[in-house]
């Protein structure tokens, strides 16, 4: 047993072909973050009552007037975080969680846990960052927003790896453009672009460390 521990630390950590290291295992850190959507979901309505979006999404545009007419409008901290779990409808859950998942399976492994996380909550940050900025009323939430930082992200590797990014630029032109245009209502469009947004040049940092390090060793 005590030499089954010590090989097991001194071997050496994988290396994803993007210079990241490789979390093991299954997606652990997707599934939880899709458990959370899903449960929050279905215990909202029971827990905080049927007007649970307005308690926990953002209010871009939010006035003391306002927070003092409706109990469910307020500017709080936390909404930043929560508003990106926030689904409001079954339809909502079940492409934003699809996507989560699809995109989750490959750049959790190859990124690692840690990173991934990094990049989902930094683009959730962006999200929301985007709304309160960009947006001028009513209440904001969902996945998509990080998710595009997920996007984002895959497109600059694809980019890296030399692979066509088409699929990508188009998936982002719709969701992005087609709601400026009145073509998609109620989707939020400046959560989007705030999640892409902060999602590429985090992932840009992390290839700069890549190639700082790589650098390094060949001196």
């Amino acid at each position: 047993m005590d030499c089954l521990k010590q090989a097991q630390a001194q071997a050496r950590p994988i290396r994803s072909r993007l210079g990241f290291t490789m979390s093991a295992g299954p997606p652990i850190a997707t599934y939880v973050l899709m458990a959370v959507n899903i449960g929050l979901f279905i215990l909202g309505p029971m827990l905080i009552g049927s007007a649970w979006e307005g308690y926990l999404g953002l209010w871009p545009g939010y006035t003391a007037e306002l927070g003092a007419a409706y109990a469910d409008v307020g500017n709080e901290w936390y909404r930043w975080i929560t508003a990106g779990f926030v689904q409001f409808s079954w339809m909502h859950l079940l492409f934003n969680m699809l996507a989560l998942w699809q995109l989750g399976q490959v750049l959790e492994p190859a990124l690692g846990r840690v990173r991934f996380l990094v990049l989902y909550f930094g683009s959730l940050l962006g999200s929301s960052a985007g709304v309160m900025l960009l947006a001028d009323s009513g209440v904001h939430g969902g996945a998509s927003g990080a998710i595009f930082g997920l996007i984002a992200a895959y497109g600059v590797i694809l980019k890296r790896m030399n692979l066509p990014v088409t699929q990508v630029v188009v998936i982002a032109a719709i969701f992005i453009g087609a709601p400026l245009l009145g073509i998609m209502s109620g989707v939020s469009w400046e959560g989007h672009l705030g999640g892409a947004v902060v999602g590429l040049v985090i992932m840009l940092a992390m290839f700069r460390g890549v190639d700082k390090r790589e650098a390094a060793q060949r001196r």
